[in-house]
């Protein structure tokens, strides 16, 4: 059941990791195809996918997930990794505090836009912020932040072990 925790974190980081990175992609398609180039920052209609949280947020999922693997590698060989799975803790909190930030932000912008036609982060035009990558990549976060608090309360809380 232990292991089966691990692999679940892992797994879900990878879901995050992969939508997060198809969503970065699909950004700087749409921004390339547009402006014919990926330096450009000022002037633009839609913003430069680095400008963008989701950018940042994509690299915080891929080191959650390299992070989680590594330590379900240890938790594979029956290793001690209670110091690296709080420190994954860490980031996962900072992670879903961002993520869930940047979601609240684009709410507010949403609902307290003027125009008829309302964007999401990524400056497509949508009819419901809960339908965002925004809003999805705060959802997996979290389930991740979730998912590292139960292990660290109950997996790793059977076996104290100092790291």
């Amino acid at each position: 059941m232990a292991k089966n925790l691990f692999r679940l974190q892992t797994t879900v980081l990878l879901v995050g990791t992969l939508f997060a990175w198809f969503t970065v992609y699909t950004d700087f398609s749409r921004f390339y195809n547009l402006y014919g180039s990926l330096t450009r920052i000022s002037g633009c209609t839609i913003p430069n996918p680095v400008t963008t949280p989701c950018f940042y947020g994509a690299f915080a999922f891929l080191l959650g997930f390299i992070w989680s693997f590594n330590i379900l590698k240890k938790v594979l060989k029956d290793e001690t990794v209670v110091s690296e799975q709080r420190n994954l803790g860490y980031l996962l909190v900072a992670g879903t505090l961002f993520a869930w930030g940047n979601f609240s932000y684009e709410l507010i912008k949403y609902y307290t836009a003027t125009t008829a036609v309302k964007v999401s982060c990524s400056g497509v035009a949508t009819n419901n912020v809960f339908l965002t990558s925004c809003f999805y990549g705060s959802v997996i976060f979290l389930a991740a932040l979730i998912i590292s608090t139960v292990i660290r309360k109950s997996v790793l809380r059977i076996k104290p072990e100092a790291n």
